[in-house]
């Protein structure tokens, strides 16, 4: 049985196994790349207003129908080794969510939300790629009676995801712990009020941006809560040089003792360049409210 609830300016649908639909209303863990949306993908206008957020702890305590099983992960991007989990197939989870409220899955991306803010973001359909992913509870390997050892416990809990099969060299997949819940929305729909519809020369950009820097820092509050926002309510341009904005962002801790950040080094200056080019034309597009 669906319960409705109205809220000012949006409606939002509690259904049974406790999804919650709304109308359109850790940098210490690591970042990895995702496969871009395309340009003209972006460009097209917003039609899907749907958006499911999931959280993990009420469903998969909730829906005897979602199995736990015990994974063997071949190499894990975190332990760096190969490792063995007890979790849920994240795919069944999503099934059932996308059959249930009819979500339409074109250009629909799959955000990961975490305790310490992280909040890094996937294309839905690399999640139903060759590689399984699972949102893993407990670490089998170190044969305790609790579900993390003590010196991951606290960060770790109370879900990790974790992929089978994917090689060392691959940064493309997500490994993001402390995961309290997960996103269900357009591409479109997350993107709208940051995509610089209107200069093609701010593309690239946005998508270096998107790819580097997001998962940890918002812009007009879309993005992780990790480290700082970017454009409200001053853009960081107004109040940092440039050439020390790039020179933080490649050796953070050459500016600030323990800082959480860690140094970019795989991103090339002319790259980040463009990243400060695209967040500083955005103190001109700041939300109205």
């Amino acid at each position: 049985m669906h319960h409705k609830k109205m809220t000012a300016g949006s409606a939002t649908i509690i259904i049974s196994f406790l999804v919650v639909i709304s109308s359109l209303n850790s940098c210490d863990q690591k970042p990895g790349n995702n496969k871009q949306i395309t340009g003209s993908t972006m460009a097209e206008t917003a039609s899907n207003k749907q958006e499911v957020y999931i959280d993990l702890k009420k469903v998969l305590s909730q829906n005897n129908h979602i199995k736990t099983s015990d994974i063997d992960v071949k190499y894990d991007h975190f332990f760096k080794t190969s490792k063995k989990f007890r979790g849920y197939f994240i795919n069944t989870l999503l099934d059932s969510v996308i059959k249930s409220v009819r979500f339409d899955t074109a250009h629909a991306i799959l955000i990961f939300e975490c305790i310490d803010g992280y909040r890094p973001v996937m294309d839905l359909s690399k999640i139903y790629g060759d590689a399984k992913g699972y949102i893993v509870f407990e670490d089998l390997d170190s044969n305790l009676k609790k579900n993390w050892p003590d010196s991951i416990d606290k960060k770790f809990s109370p879900f990790y995801l974790a992929w089978d099969d994917v090689k060392k060299e691959d940064d493309s997949f997500m490994w993001p712990y402390g995961l309290t819940g997960l996103k269900l929305m357009s591409a479109n729909q997350e993107y709208e009020t940051i995509y610089p519809y209107k200069d093609a020369a701010l593309v690239n950009g946005f998508y270096l941006f998107r790819q580097n820097c997001i998962k940890c820092h918002s812009i007009n509050k879309i993005g992780g809560t990790m480290g700082p926002e970017f454009n409200v309510p001053r853009n960081i341009t107004e109040y940092w040089k440039e050439q020390d904005i790039l020179s933080f962002a490649k050796n953070p801790s050459a500016f600030r003792y323990s800082s959480h950040m860690p140094a970019i080094t795989n991103v090339p200056d002319t790259d980040l360049l463009e990243i400060i080019r695209y967040i500083k034309s955005m103190k001109n597009n700041k939300p109205v409210n």
